[in-house]
């Protein structure tokens, strides 16, 4: 009678670990959006705001190094005044190149937010998604884990429900 309770138990356990078994995913979501077409056009979007900033800090950076030529050649000539003038206006100017510098760095970052949020909220979708079609429990970043337990790599997935054609490596 003992042995038939026993194995009753063991059987309820068995089917309750069944039943709470959860399906493990893992994902490279840097490969994801690397691969995806929507990445390149944030990035052409991104260097173009870069090439436009790049432009003026040049323009910036030329005025300033003129002016500091002018000053080293020809400070010799100048009378006192003259020279706290120039030396207060080369100071302000490299003080405004030091801003804008800052600035437009500042503005860079704060775009590339802008541009890749719906990318990145793109590929959560995608992957989230793909785990509750498949029945995924849990999906886990393989960027942030060291050993990764068994689990489905859903990459190949979610390239597939993105409709990305993955391309043959270059030999």
């Amino acid at each position: 009678m003992k042995k038939i309770i026993v194995l009753a138990v063991v059987a309820i356990m068995g089917t309750a670990a069944t039943v709470n078994a959860q399906k493990i995913g893992h994902i490279n979501t840097n490969d994801l959006l690397v691969a995806m077409p929507e990445t390149k056009k944030a990035q052409e979007k991104l260097k173009v705001t870069q090439d436009s900033l790049n432009v003026v800090y040049g323009e910036l950076l030329k005025e300033f190094q003129e002016k500091d030529s002018v000053l080293r050649i020809d400070s010799g000539k100048w009378t006192p005044a003259i020279k706290q003038i120039r030396f207060k206006e080369h100071n302000d100017l490299y003080e405004a190149v030091q801003q804008y510098s800052t600035t437009a760095q500042q503005f860079l970052q704060q775009k590339e937010q802008e541009v890749f949020a719906p990318v990145q909220k793109l590929a959560l979708d995608a992957i989230q998604t793909v785990a509750k079609a498949n029945g995924y429990t849990y999906v886990i970043s393989r960027e942030a884990l060291l050993v990764v337990p068994t689990s489905d790599d859903l990459l190949p997935l979610v390239k597939k429900h993105l409709k990305i054609v993955d391309t043959p490596a270059a030999k």
